[in-house]
């Protein structure tokens, strides 16, 4: 059953292989009011100019909540080599110009990649200083993502008070990263601007859903800032098993996965239980 009819939105992109206008018709069938893109033109088997997406998703009665941009490079925001940074501060002011063309109020980045992420330092906070004021002048925000670094979203945030500057939640890189300390939540909390929302088995990134790993939802819904008000998102894929149902199966499982955490968001001054099977009890 739906308990709730807005806020709760799905990544375009999961794990089914389906045309673009496919998997969002199912996604707002489902009872979805929202999605998000990865900011590049899909390939084979089922060709699709990113430049199309946004029209395709409003189309179909959805808000298209923000897009995610590619992390590969994203090593060199922090480099001193200004040549590296110039690069990438470009190819980010480009993603911010198709903000605004395209009407997309959100911009989701990584500040790192790879397995030894560079330390923050004043070269990073120089070039989120120039994205930040480009995303003012374009009237659009950025969001960066926590990843395998658990200090650099933190560090921007610390030092950058733009408005246009907050942050994504992901709930799969906390739990790899950060366990049960949700400082990042608790002191900045103020600055989220949007989630990633799966669970894992405390090994990999997973992006299983809600209520199949280790993540507990109730601790995660205690730290939850209470006046947080734009999307729920799920970035999630199926199962082995999932996989084996069909993708309709798989959404309305993803919805009644993302409804209940909301409910716990609503009722997280008084849990009742915890762990991880308070989420499949609701």
């Amino acid at each position: 059953m739906k308990v709730l009819d807005q806020k709760i939105g799905i990544f375009s992109w999961f794990g089914f292989v389906l045309p673009f206008e496919e998997r969002i018709a199912l996604i707002q069938e489902t009872g979805f009011t929202g999605t998000s893109l990865w900011w590049e033109d899909e390939e084979e088997p089922f060709p699709m100019p990113k430049e199309r997406m946004p029209a395709l998703v409003r189309e179909r009665g959805l808000i298209l909540e923000n897009i995610h941009v590619p992390w590969c490079d994203a090593n060199a925001l922090w480099s001193d080599d200004k040549a590296l940074r110039r690069a990438i501060i470009t190819k980010h002011k480009q993603w911010l110009e198709d903000c605004a063309r395209f009407e997309i109020p959100l911009l989701v980045m990584h500040l790192c990649d790879g397995e030894n992420p560079p330390e923050p330092n004043e070269y990073g906070l120089e070039s989120m200083g120039e994205l930040a004021k480009a995303a003012e002048e374009q009237g659009v925000r950025i969001a960066v993502e926590n990843t395998r670094r658990r200090d650099s979203v933190e560090y921007v945030l610390r030092h950058i008070s733009s408005r246009a500057l907050g942050f994504c939640f992901d709930s799969s890189h906390h739990r790899l990263t950060d366990q049960e300390d949700f400082h990042l939540l608790r002191s900045f909390g103020d600055r989220l601007l949007t989630t990633h929302l799966s669970d894992n088995d405390g090994l990999k990134d997973r992006h299983w859903l809600p209520g199949h790993g280790v993540i507990d939802w109730v601790k995660v819904a205690g730290a939850f800032p209470r006046g947080y008000k734009d999307f729920l998102t799920l970035e999630v894929y199926p199962t082995p098993w999932e996989v084996q149902e069909t993708p309709e199966e798989f959404l309305v499982r993803a919805y009644e996965r993302i409804a209940g955490v909301r409910t716990l968001l609503e009722k997280n001054s008084k849990p009742i239980m915890s762990g991880p099977v308070a989420l499949l009890d609701i």
